[in-house]
């Protein structure tokens, strides 16, 4: 290693690793929340007639339309309690990542195994979404986070490939939002429900052409984010920050009631919690960056 790399390599600190922690600690138990109390999209891989069938009738020697209508055995008990057990596991990742210390050498495992739990979560929103790939890599942060959590916490260095690969992977997420955002891909119906109701934009088309603004500072951003003058690419990282945070508290401020506080707490603070990573791995990054020689 040259001396002017040796410059590049930096240690983490403990507010690094903190912020991390809280990160990735919001991230499992919003996603444990979502699976004790509401729906993940496991009917959509255990309902896939063209998929399963085949395995289905050979295991058990009775017909597809038994096994959907529950005669051979429960199936929607057996998606619930899948559900129920996957949002369990998340929660003890996200009270373990608390209190996870350098010397647990089982909590590098427990960290991995999150980010494949995630990873196939994002499979299934893909499969569900008609394989959309936009709709699969942007779920890059969340997926990696527990990743990046694990090679912090376990000696790994604060050099410029690491934070290079953390670019890469802001800007998968960014560019996978803005492709829906930009119309590449139908714009969802509850962004702009949420774009009216955040911003009190009183048409559609408003809201249309706000999405595509912002589908396009999403493309600009991720190519900023790799621009070799600091300026230039800290601008893109507090753009990342900033609209990152905001897309996630959207998911509440534009579902929020006064009149059901509770209600609406319930149904979509988990959607916050797993998405500030969005937010929270660029903020993150500044940190990290703040360091260059």
């Amino acid at each position: 290693m040259g001396l002017s790399e040796k410059k590049m390599v930096r240690t983490f600190n403990s507010k690094e690793l903190f912020l991390l922690k809280l990160l990735v600690f919001c991230l499992f138990f919003g996603r444990g929340w979502q699976g004790l109390f509401w729906d993940l999209p496991l009917r959509t891989l255990f309902w896939d007639e063209y998929l399963l069938e085949g395995v289905v009738t050979t295991l058990t020697g009775d017909t597809w339309q038994n096994y959907v209508t529950n005669r051979i055995f429960n199936v929607d008990q057996f998606i619930d309690r899948l559900g129920v057990g996957l949002g369990l596991f998340w929660m003890f990742c996200a009270f373990a990542v608390l209190f996870i210390k350098e010397t647990w050498k089982f909590g590098k495992w427990l960290l991995c195994l999150g980010s494949f739990s995630l990873s196939l979560l994002a499979f299934l929103y893909f499969k569900d979404k008609f394989w959309q790939v936009g709709q699969f890599f942007e779920y890059s942060t969340q997926v990696i986070a527990p990743l990046i959590l694990a090679q912090v916490l376990y000696g790994g260095l604060n050099t410029a490939r690491f934070r290079l690969i953390i670019k890469g992977i802001i800007a998968t997420t960014f560019v996978c939002h803005g492709l829906y955002a930009y119309a590449y891909y139908p714009q969802p119906g509850i962004w702009l429900q949420w774009c009216m109701n955040v911003f009190c934009f009183k048409e559609d088309q408003t809201a249309i052409q706000f999405l595509i603004v912002m589908g396009l500072l999403d493309f600009i951003a991720a190519i900023l984010l790799f621009v070799p003058v600091k300026w230039v690419s800290s601008v893109a990282i507090w753009y990342c920050i900033i609209w990152g945070i905001l897309t996630s508290l959207a998911r509440l401020v534009g579902n929020f009631y006064l009149e059901f506080f509770w209600e609406s707490l319930h149904q979509h603070l988990y959607e916050v919690l797993y998405r500030l990573v969005h937010g929270g791995i660029p903020l993150f990054l500044w940190w990290c960056s703040k360091k260059e020689a």
